[in-house]
C-alpha cells in the first residue's frame, strides 16, 4: 500500500501539472531558459542572459565587463540619489474594444427587427412573421442556406435550450428521429429535464459569444437586446452568490417531489437529487434578478402556489470562469447600459483580486519532487524546443487559487471585493523545510474535489510559471481590469508580476510542449486556453506585445497542438488574428479546412445515409463502419506497444511507483468486434481513427471542439434523446462572418413581415 504521505505529495505534484481537476491537461507549460523572441521593451526575468541569441550557450559573466549594459546601469545608479525610485517604467498596455459597435441597418425605416427566426405574432389584427430581410435589396428573401441553418439552430436554442437564460442540454422522454417536426419534439409531453448544467457556466458564456458576434454583424435592435439578455444572465450568475467575483455552474429552484415541471426553468426535486456540499442558497438580494417563480413559487392552477428553495451549484472550475471571462469583454464597449457595464467591471476585477497567491519554494533542494514533475511532464510526450527550460532547474512554483466558500468557513469567509490583485503570498510552502510533508498534505487536501468541506478549500488554481495556458488567463484578466478601471496596479500585475517575475512570455512559449497521445487523452480542452488567448489578441492594439503573442499563438496552439486535430473553431480564430506572413502557410491551411468543414455541419442525424443538416443537433449512433465507409484514407488503428507504454508510464517518487494521471482507457475484450484492440498483456481498448474525422461524422457531443476527433465508438442510450444547443456551429459561423471569411448572407437580418390578417386581440410580441 502506498504510504499516505507519499501519495499526498505526489497528488499535489501532479495537480501542479495536470490542471484544475477537470481534465484540463493540454495547456501545460514550463519555464524556458532561452529567449523565444520577447519584445525588446518587455521586462524579463532576473535570470535572463543579457545576450539571448538562440544557440549561444555562453553564461553571463558574474562581473560585468567595462562598457556592457550591466556596467552602464551600475554607473547610472551611482549618480542617483539613494532614496530615488529607479524602477524602470512599465511598458504601455494599449487596449481596444475587440469589436466595433455596428450601425442598425433598419434605423429610419418602418421595419422592426426580431430575434427568433420563424416566430409569429398577432399584433393589431395583423399576422406578423419573423423573416429574413435583405438590406441590400430592400426586400424579404429566402436566406442564404448556411445562414438559414444557423438561424434555425439559434431559434431552437433560444426557445428550448436556455432555461432561465442558461445554456442546457434538453432531454426527451422518447426517441426523437432526424426530421421529427418541431411541434412533436418540442412538446411539453416529450420534455424530461434540462441536463449538462454542471458546465452551464462555460457554455452559457460561449452561447453569449455567438450572440455578441451575431449582433456585431447585423446591428439590429432585436439582436442587441438578445445579446444584452445573455450578458445579464452571466452577471446574474455572479450576483446569486452574494460574493463579488464568485461565479457558479448554474442556479435552480429546488421543489418538493410531485411539483409540475416547466421547460422554461431549471427545476430540481428533493427526492431525486441529493443536495451536495457545493449547493447553496441564492443570496436574497439577487432574487429580484430571477424569474418570478423563484420568489413566488409554482402556480398549481387552483389558486395555490408551491414554494421552492432558490439555490446555486458551485465549485466553479477554470472552465466555468472562462465563460464570462471571454464573453463579457467582447460586449463591454457595445453595451448601452452603464449600470450593467459597472457590474461587469466589478465582478471581473473582483474575481482577479479574490485569487490568493501560493508559492512552493526551494524546489532545487528537493530533487525527489522535481524528478516526479519531470516524469509526469514526459508521460504522453514532451515536445520542448531547444531553448525551452530545463525542468530540473525549477526553484519555485507560484499558484493563484480561488478560495472556496463552504459550510466550514461561513463565518469567516471574506465576502468583500479585495482592493487589488494578489501580490503577497497567502501560503508559502518550503520544500526544504521541516514541515514540508505536512504542508503539502494540507495543500493536497485543500485542492481536493471531494464532498468534504475544509476551511481553506480551493475551487481551482492557476500555475502561471509552469503552465502557459494559465499565464494567458492571468494576462487576460489583468488586461481587462486595466482596461475597465485604468488603475496602474493592474498594469503592474500584468508586466511585473506575471511577465517579469514569473518569466511569463517564456512560459507562454511552452504552451504546446506537452501534448498527450490520443490513446490517453481523456479531454481535448484546448478551448480553455485558445479562447482566452483569442479574446486577449482582439483586445490588444498592434505592437510588439501583440506580435509576440500572435507568433506564439501560431507556434504553440496551431503548430504543436491543433494543426492535426481538425478544430475549425480554433482555425477561424487563428486565421482571423494571426497575419499570413507569421504562419508559413498555416493560416491558409486552417482557413480552407474550417470553411469546408463548417459547411457540412448542422443536425447530426442521418436518413438513408444522408445527413439531415437543417435539424437540431442530437445524440445519434454513428457506427464505426458507417463513418469509415465515408472517410476514404482514414482507417481504424490500434496503439503500438510503444504508445501503450508511454500512456501507462509509471511515476516514481521516493521509491514508490504509481500510474500516471492519463493512462489508457481499457474496456471489455470482444473478439467479434473489429474495433476493439487486444494488447499483448491481454487487456483491450478502443480502436481510433488514423486521422481527425470530418466534423459531420464525429460522434454526438455537447461542444464538438472539446471532444476526441479520433473517436469511432460511443453509445447514446435513447436515440435522439438529448438535444444540444448548437453553439459549436453558430459561434464559429458568426466569427467567420465577423472576419469576412464568409460573405454570403451579408446584409440579411431578421425583421417582422406582415403576412396577413388575424382575429386575435393585440398582443405583445
Amino acid at each position: 500500500m502506498i504510504r499516505s504521505w507519499h501519495l499526498g505529495i505526489l497528488v499535489a505534484a501532479l495537480a501542479l501539472a495536470c490542471g484544475d481537476g477537470n481534465g484540463n491537461g493540454t495547456d501545460l507549460g514550463a519555464d524556458t531558459a532561452g529567449d523565444p523572441g520577447i519584445p525588446e521593451d518587455l521586462p524579463v526575468g532576473p535570470d535572463t542572459p543579457l545576450d539571448t541569441t538562440p544557440g549561444d550557450a555562453e553564461e553571463v559573466p558574474d562581473t560585468p565587463e567595462p562598457g556592457d549594459a550591466a556596467a552602464d546601469a551600475e554607473d547610472v545608479a551611482q549618480d542617483v540619489a539613494p532614496d530615488a525610485d529607479v524602477t524602470p517604467p512599465l511598458p504601455e498596455l494599449a487596449i481596444k474594444p475587440p469589436l466595433a459597435t455596428p450601425a442598425d441597418p433598419l434605423a429610419g425605416t418602418d421595419l422592426e427587427s426580431c430575434a427568433v427566426y420563424q416566430a409569429e405574432a398577432c399584433v393589431g389584427g395583423k399576422q406578423m412573421a419573423c423573416r429574413v430581410y435583405d438590406t441590400t435589396t430592400d426586400a424579404f428573401v429566402e436566406p442564404d442556406p448556411m445562414l438559414r441553418r444557423v438561424l434555425l439552430l439559434e431559434r431552437w436554442r433560444d426557445l428550448y435550450n436556455k432555461p432561465d437564460g442558461m445554456t442546457s442540454e434538453r432531454n426527451f422522454k422518447n426517441p426523437t428521429l432526424p426530421g421529427t417536426p418541431e411541434e412533436v419534439w418540442a412538446s411539453d409531453e416529450n420534455f424530461s429535464s434540462h441536463e449538462g448544467l454542471g458546465d452551464s457556466g462555460i457554455w452559457t458564456g460561449w452561447t453569449v459569444i455567438g450572440d455578441i458576434l451575431r449582433y456585431s454583424q447585423t446591428g439590429t435592435e432585436a439582436d442587441y437586446k438578445r445579446m444584452e439578455d445573455g450578458i445579464r444572465t452571466l452577471v446574474t450568475m455572479y450576483e446569486v452568490t452574494g460574493v463579488p467575483g464568485y461565479f457558479i455552474r448554474y442556479f435552480f429552484l429546488l421543489l418538493p417531489d410531485g411539483t409540475p415541471n416547466d421547460p422554461a426553468h431549471v427545476f430540481r426535486y428533493e427526492g431525486s437529487r441529493p443536495i451536495t456540499a457545493h449547493t447553496r442558497d441564492i443570496d436574497e438580494a439577487a432574487l429580484d434578478l430571477l424569474p418570478a417563480v423563484y420568489r413566488d413559487g409554482i402556480d398549481m392552477g387552483d389558486g395555490t402556489f408551491v414554494k421552492g428553495r432558490p439555490m446555486w451549484y458551485g465549485r466553479p472550475s477554470i472552465d466555468q470562469n472562462t465563460g464570462p471571462m471571454n464573453a463579457l469583454p467582447m460586449a463591454y464597449a457595445m453595451l448601452k447600459d452603464e449600470a450593467l457595464k459597472d457590474r461587469i467591471e466589478y465582478h471581473l476585477t473582483c474575481y482577479l483580486n479574490r485569487l490568493k497567491r501560493i508559492e512552493i519554494i526551494n524546489l532545487d533542494q528537493n530533487p525527489g519532487l522535481r524528478d516526479t514533475l519531470m516524469q509526469f511532464f514526459g508521460s504522453g510526450g514532451l515536445n520542448l524546443d531547444p531553448d525551452d527550460m530545463d525542468l530540473t532547474k525549477i526553484k519555485s512554483v507560484v499558484g493563484y487559487v480561488q478560495h472556496q466558500i463552504n459550510t466550514a468557513n461561513e463565518a469567516t469567509y471574506d465576502r468583500t471585493c479585495p482592493a487589488g490583485p494578489p501580490r503577497e503570498n497567502w501560503r508559502t510552502i518550503d520544500a526544504a523545510g521541516d514541515t514540508f510533508i505536512l504542508d503539502m498534505l494540507e495543500l493536497t487536501g485543500d485542492m481536493g474535489t471531494g464532498p468534504d468541506n475544509r476551511e481553506n478549500q480551493i475551487d481551482h488554481y492557476y500555475f502561471p510559471n509552469i503552465r502557459g495556458g494559465d499565464t494567458i488567463h492571468l494576462l487576460h484578466l489583468a488586461a481587462m481590469a486595466y482596461w475597465f478601471t485604468g488603475e496602474e496596479q493592474y498594469r503592474e500585475f500584468f508586466f511585473r508580476d506575471i511577465i517579469e517575475d514569473l518569466d511569463g512570455m517564456r512560459v507562454i512559449a511552452t504552451t504546446g510542449a506537452y501534448d498527450q497521445l490520443k490513446w490517453c487523452s481523456h479531454f481535448f480542452g484546448d478551448q480553455l486556453t485558445y479562447g482566452s488567448w483569442w479574446v486577449l489578441l482582439g483586445m490588444l492594439e498592434d505592437g510588439e506585445l501583440k506580435t509576440e503573442l500572435q507568433k506564439q499563438f501560431h507556434m504553440e496552439m496551431w503548430d504543436k497542438l491543433l494543426k492535426q486535430k481538425g478544430n475549425a473553431d480554433f482555425y477561424l480564430m487563428y486565421a482571423g488574428e494571426v497575419p499570413e506572413d507569421m504562419t508559413d502557410g498555416g493560416r491558409a491551411q486552417a482557413l480552407d479546412y474550417a470553411l469546408r468543414e463548417l459547411a457540412t455541419m448542422g443536425g447530426n442525424g442521418f436518413v438513408e445515409g444522408e445527413p439531415v443538416l437543417d435539424d437540431p443537433r442530437r445524440a445519434y449512433t454513428l457506427t464505426a463502419d458507417f463513418v469509415l465507409d465515408r472517410t476514404p484514407g482514414i482507417v481504424a488503428e490500434c496503439p503500438t506497444q510503444e504508445e501503450i507504454d508511454i500512456c501507462n508510464q509509471e511515476i516514481e517518487f521516493m521509491g514508490t511507483k504509481i500510474p500516471g494521471a492519463n493512462t489508457m482507457d481499457y474496456m471489455p475484450c470482444d473478439d467479434a468486434n473489429p474495433y476493439i484492440c487486444k494488447h499483448a498483456d491481454g487487456k483491450c481498448s478502443e480502436a481510433m481513427a488514423s486521422a481527425a474525422l470530418p466534423v459531420g461524422l464525429r460522434q454526438h457531443t455537447d461542444w464538438l471542439w472539446q471532444r476526441n476527433p479520433y473517436a469511432l465508438m460511443k453509445g447514446v442510450g435513447r436515440e435522439g434523446g438529448t438535444q444540444y444547443p448548437g453553439n459549436d456551429l453558430s459561434e464559429p459561423y458568426w466569427n467567420a462572418r465577423r472576419y469576412g471569411f464568409i460573405t454570403e448572407g451579408q446584409g440579411q437580418v431578421l425583421a417582422w413581415e406582415t403576412v396577413g390578417d388575424c382575429e386575435a386581440a393585440p398582443a405583445s410580441r
